[in-house]
């Protein structure tokens, strides 16, 4: 996403919160040299919206943008575990309504299917650590995932499945 729209997207943001919002790429490296950036900005009291990731200018990608801009409207959309949020998404303009897929095949909108204890949304949100969610490590784990936090190997219960359990078996916590 960032290639394409750029650092500079996340200015608001910076400009909001007051805090350093740099993008980096998934290898150590770039995930040490983010942490770095971040640091460093802090450290100078100077957030600013920024890349360590060489694929990603502050502008992004104005061919991608502009084709994107020419098919799409911006619209609410639903997203699991959070709700619905405005003007968050992305909907085909009337132009090119003959390839959405929902409309051609005559597929039924599909209700939110929320699993009853789960806390995704808080994670995601940052209101609740992983293992404050009753699911966690028992009936919610990458191989059995129950909310969105936990399906991916990106998603934050996975990953804290993956690495802050074996740490705290360690420590004995």
């Amino acid at each position: 996403v960032s290639v394409i729209i750029g650092f500079k997207a996340y200015k608001p943001l910076v400009e909001r919160f007051g805090r350093p919002c740099v993008v980096a790429g998934f290898e150590e490296a770039q995930i040490l040299a983010g942490i770095g950036e971040i640091l460093r900005e802090l450290a100078q009291d100077d957030a600013a919206a920024c890349s360590v990731y060489p694929v990603v200018s502050a502008e992004g990608n104005p061919t991608a943008r502009a084709v994107i801009a020419e098919v799409f409207d911006v619209a609410d959309a639903a997203w699991r575990a959070l709700g619905t949020i405005p003007a968050s998404g992305l909907v085909l303009k009337d132009a090119f309504r003959e390839f959405d897929a929902a409309e051609r095949f005559e597929l039924p909108e599909l209700p939110g299917c929320e699993a009853p204890g789960c806390r995704c949304g808080e994670v995601i949100s940052g209101r609740a650590l992983p293992t404050e969610c009753s699911l966690f490590g028992s009936s919610c784990t990458p191989r059995s995932p129950v909310g969105p936090c936990m399906v991916s190997s990106e998603g934050t219960c996975a990953a804290y499945y993956k690495y802050e359990r074996p740490r705290r078996a360690r420590a004995g916590t």
